[in-house]
């Protein structure tokens, strides 16, 4: 037995909220490697020789990677939740090396709990030289000695739903046009929802009191989603409201303009590339974690028809931000399913909002004029279709673009 052992902490679950941070720092030496490898039997010569090692890309001898995450194990079984810890499973991402003696922070961050379980999902991260991420996942702790509680009836709880069986949503650009609907649509359907706008407070006020009003659940924050920093105050202030985020919907968008490509600085491309691509990426990230705690989250993207045939002229770096939207999601679809997460578009045709109502009225009927159906889409026909698509009766769909354009596209 070692003597003098350290006293780890004693939280119970109650003591624990989302949210909270545990973070420890220090750095392997060579000696800790050696034990390390004596006790895993790893002898590899890229970290315990270093006349081998000098001769790799690395130049020096590199600390295990499973070295590295044992720093999430003296976190759990010391901080969080310490004495009464259970570890359930860890998913690991191992991103960079770090050299021995490299100083690392290792960090958990708590992103769900299961009262039903006793348990808490953790984000796990180790940050190395510069606050690059070396290692990255996920962790599942059970809390010992908890009482649990009796198990919601299905019908009230299941994959897709956070720890307290609710379906919660953010909301980008939702203040307003499409995003507001999108909003409305979901609130119907008993989702609680977080309205997030950038400038139009008292649209989004004004919505979420409505919602409450109706016996509803909704909550309206501030954000823009071009800043990281923002972004994570936004997610995390969902989770603090709500337990969780099981769907998440990328509505936000800039201000349309028209202008000739050879007019176009490299400016106007950046701006919707801040929105279409920077956002969504930021979004995305910082949802993840919760969205994959929920056990089957679902993201709808919010593309444009010109992603269909034939773009319309004079709108290249609007066209440009949307493809990059539209490889994006379909890029997650793949990477995120293995997380049970699914990513699907929805392209509107010219929908009439306060982003097009500058366009001549002319505009609209010509357009109009070529839809089979015989008119042009409406918000509600947007919302609808993202409804659906956030639901589980779209549970086998992921990496779909759906055109809301009247059989003017038929893909």
């Amino acid at each position: 037995m070692i003597n003098s052992t350290p006293k780890a902490a004693t939280l119970e679950f109650r003591d624990i909220q989302i949210g909270q941070t545990f973070e420890i720092e220090r750095s392997f030496s060579t000696e800790d490697v050696e034990r390390f490898a004596a006790v895993s039997g790893d002898w590899s010569p890229l970290h315990v020789d270093r006349d081998y090692a000098a001769t790799t890309e690395f130049g020096d001898c590199l600390v295990h990677g499973m070295l590295l995450a044992s720093l999430f194990s003296q976190l759990v079984g010391m901080r969080i939740p310490g004495t009464l810890a259970l570890y359930l499973g860890q998913d690991l991402a191992f991103r960079r090396p770090v050299m021995v003696g490299e100083i690392v922070k290792a960090s958990i961050k708590v992103t769900s709990k299961n009262e039903t379980t006793a348990t808490l999902g953790l984000a796990t991260e180790v940050r190395g030289a510069g606050g690059l991420v070396a290692v990255s996942g996920t962790a599942k702790v059970k809390v010992r000695g908890t009482p649990q509680v009796a198990e919601a009836p299905r019908g009230d709880r299941g994959p897709g739903r956070t720890e307290t069986g609710r379906r919660v949503a953010l909301v980008t650009g939702a203040s307003r046009g499409i995003g507001a609907a999108i909003v409305q649509a979901l609130a119907s359907q008993g989702v609680a929802v977080a309205i997030n706008y950038y400038q139009s407070a008292e649209h989004a006020d004004r919505q979420a009191r409505e919602i409450r009003q109706a016996g509803g659940r909704a909550i309206a924050l501030q954000a823009d989603v071009r800043e990281a920093e923002e972004v994570s105050r936004l997610v995390q202030a969902v989770a603090d409201e709500f337990g969780g985020l099981t769907h998440l919907v990328n509505a936000a968008i800039g201000a349309l303009e028209q202008q000739p490509f050879a007019e176009l600085g490299w400016s106007a491309f950046q701006r919707h590339l801040e929105y279409q691509l920077k956002a969504v990426v930021q979004v995305c990230q910082a949802a993840y974690p919760l969205l994959k705690a929920g056990g089957r989250g679902s993201i709808v993207n919010i593309l444009s028809e010109v992603t269909f045939g034939v773009p319309p002229a004079r709108m290249a770096d609007y066209v440009a931000g949307k493809y990059a939207l539209y490889g994006l999601s379909k890029a997650l679809a793949v990477e995120w399913a293995g997380d049970g997460i699914r990513v699907n578009m929805v392209s509107p045709g010219l929908t009439r909002t306060d982003l097009t109502e500058h366009y001549p009225e002319r505009v609209f009927k010509m357009e109009a004029a070529r839809v089979p159906l015989g008119r042009l889409a409406n918000v509600n026909d947007v919302a609808n279709t993202v409804a659906f698509l956030l639901s589980d009766e779209s549970i086998f769909l992921t990496g779909v673009n759906v055109p809301v354009s009247g059989g003017k596209v038929m893909a």
